[in-house]
């Protein structure tokens, strides 16, 4: 009886207060006005991407049917070619090693870093790239006097077989340098892998000749 005489006593002030049904009036509307203008900023955010989409599918349209596809293709695989060519061969991971380390000894020589030092770590296969080594390497020292310039051109000068993993140079009239290299070297053939096929290949020949000799007489 409680609950409902409390009911009826909030419908009986309903009914005799104005200002309380105004006032819930208000609040619906606001909150009313509220979700209309979530749902119109939702219908905008839709449309937006649904224009963005249709915008990407001309272009890709567009790209479909172009013709200079095949053509572009066999430039990208003939300039790949030419750059992996540029990469040195070598026939095993301590030849990596020592290349790796020579060129940063003949580097350092030639921009002439004062103190210099070099480390070369172990030599690890490429992801991706079966026939491809990698080395880490590093240098460190000191640079001449405004030596800044040459030293960066000669790092860019050794892409794309070598790469700057990271590049610290001080301050002062002769900065000190901390500079970290990956290395980049195709996978040669061992000497003692070709010399077995070539005498095969002579074999071969020798065998062939002495056939045909039989056959002249």
């Amino acid at each position: 009886m409680s609950d409902r005489h409390r009911w009826q006593q909030l419908r009986d002030e309903w009914r005799s207060n104005p200002r309380l049904r105004y006032g819930a009036m208000v609040i619906v509307a606001i909150l009313g006005m509220q979700g209309v203008f979530m749902l119109s900023d939702q219908v905008r955010e839709r449309m937006t991407a649904y224009a963005s989409d249709m915008e990407m599918l001309a272009r890709l349209e567009g790209v479909r049917k172009e013709t200079w596809w095949p053509e572009r293709a066999s430039k990208a695989a003939e300039l790949l070619e030419a750059v992996t060519g540029r990469i040195p061969e070598v026939t095993g991971k301590g030849m990596a090693q020592a290349e790796s380390q020579a060129w940063l000894i003949r580097l350092a020589a030639e921009q002439r870093v004062g103190e210099s030092r070099v480390k070369v770590e172990d030599t690890v296969d490429v992801d991706g790239y079966p026939d491809m080594w990698q080395v880490i390497s590093r240098l460190e020292g000191n640079l001449p006097s405004h030596g800044h310039e040459a030293f960066m051109r000669a790092l860019a000068e050794a892409l794309p077989w070598i790469q700057v993993e990271r590049i610290e140079v001080g301050e002062g009239e002769t900065p000190r340098v901390v500079a970290t290299f990956r290395s980049y070297y195709r996978k040669g053939v061992p000497d003692g892998d070709v010399q077995p096929h070539q005498a095969s290949n002579r074999q071969d020949a020798v065998s062939n000749n002495s056939d045909a000799a039989d056959q002249a007489r």
